[in-house]
């Protein structure tokens, strides 16, 4: 009987964990209108969606946004804490941008083993996405 209760205990909660479709394409556009107010340069409205965006890339952005002041103060330790954590979820380039700020010194103590390795992270996956991260291993003289 108990294994009985415990298999549907499973079943309905991961049920309840699958995103449901219409939800999924509401995160999306949300996601998609920030990035279009990033790119009209409308900062004060991209700023909260992204914020509120569950999408991989929305800390990448909140990061960018930080590293270069763009409507709000520059805050180089909240851009290096916004790429650390769009890397740590996979972001590929974030991974190049934290790999940036780890030898630059930017948000964070200057760190080159650091660099090399979120670099090479980015960098593995040999497309234009990770170029600049592959550009950055060789000019640091470092193959990927």
């Amino acid at each position: 009987m108990k294994k009985y209760r415990l298999t549907a205990f499973f079943a309905v909660f991961l049920t309840a964990c699958q995103t449901h479709p219409a939800i999924h394409q509401a995160q999306k556009a949300q996601f998609d209108q920030a990035v279009s107010l990033y790119q009209a340069k409308n900062y004060a409205q991209a700023k909260p969606l992204f914020e509120q965006s569950t999408h991989i890339k929305a800390k990448r952005y909140l990061g960018l946004m930080y590293l270069n002041g763009e409507g709000m103060a520059k805050d180089k330790k909240q851009a290096f804490a916004y790429f650390k954590q769009a890397s740590e979820q996979g972001d590929i380039s974030s991974q190049y941008w934290l790999g940036f700020c780890y030898e630059n010194g930017i948000g964070t103590a200057q760190n080159l083993t650091q660099a090399v390795g979120w670099y090479k992270k980015s960098a593995a996956r040999g497309d234009h996405i990770s170029q600049p991260a592959m550009d950055a291993l060789t000019r640091l003289k470092v193959s990927p």
